[in-house]
């Protein structure tokens, strides 16, 4: 691509190229959005190369890429687990998508939502969220991946192993095929799951 000729470090140039198209396929920031997280991205680890690509540049790789990687059709697969994951409230259950990077990220990401949830007078006892990590296994292999879900409790009762299984009730309620070995050590796994969402 004519972009990365004006990029002197290689390996800033093609993780760019990968960081932008896991966002697009993703489906949950904006191009403006995406926009500000490369120039964040250049910043902090390639400030060097800050003045060799524009802003317009960048503008102009998003659309382009866009073009070529945007979902389409009508979120069939996504609106099935948003579906699952809002239906986790009735339990007491805070289910985030696409929280933080690593799991630690998505549990602390978690506890902030369920903090303010309590606060409200909320009953929460437990989450789930997959990350930003998760997804881009199943971006990158096409699909084919499995899509993990980390789960936690909140107090002894109901434990972690009756949070994973209530998830996974929820989950197997509404079409999906699931992976997980009943334990607490283990994630949960969504099998054969189409990435379908797209930003709107």
């Amino acid at each position: 691509m004519e972009w990365k000729s004006k990029i002197k470090n290689k390996y800033c140039a093609d993780e760019l190229e990968e960081m932008i198209i896991n966002y697009i396929k993703a489906g949950f920031l904006s191009n403006d959005a995406i926009l500000k997280e490369c120039e964040y991205y250049i910043k902090d680890f390639y400030r060097n190369e800050y003045d060799n690509i524009t802003k317009d540049d960048l503008i102009e790789i998003i659309e382009a890429f866009c073009k070529e990687f945007k979902n389409t059709g009508n979120q069939e697969n996504f609106l099935k687990l948003d579906f699952a994951f809002h239906s986790l409230m009735k339990y007491g259950i805070v289910a985030l998508h696409y929280a933080g990077y690593t799991q630690s990220d998505g549990f602390t990401d978690c506890n902030e939502v369920a903090n303010w949830l309590e606060e409200k007078g909320e009953n929460i006892v437990g989450c789930c969220f997959y990350t930003q990590q998760d997804l881009e296994r199943i971006l990158r292999e096409d699909n084919t991946a499995l899509l993990y879900i980390s789960f936690g409790n909140y107090f002894d009762k109901p434990t972690v192993e009756e949070i994973g299984q209530i998830i996974v009730n929820e989950l197997n309620a509404i079409g999906f095929c699931i992976q997980w070995d009943g334990t607490a050590e283990t994630k949960i796994a969504i099998k054969n799951l189409k990435w379908d969402k797209y930003y709107t």
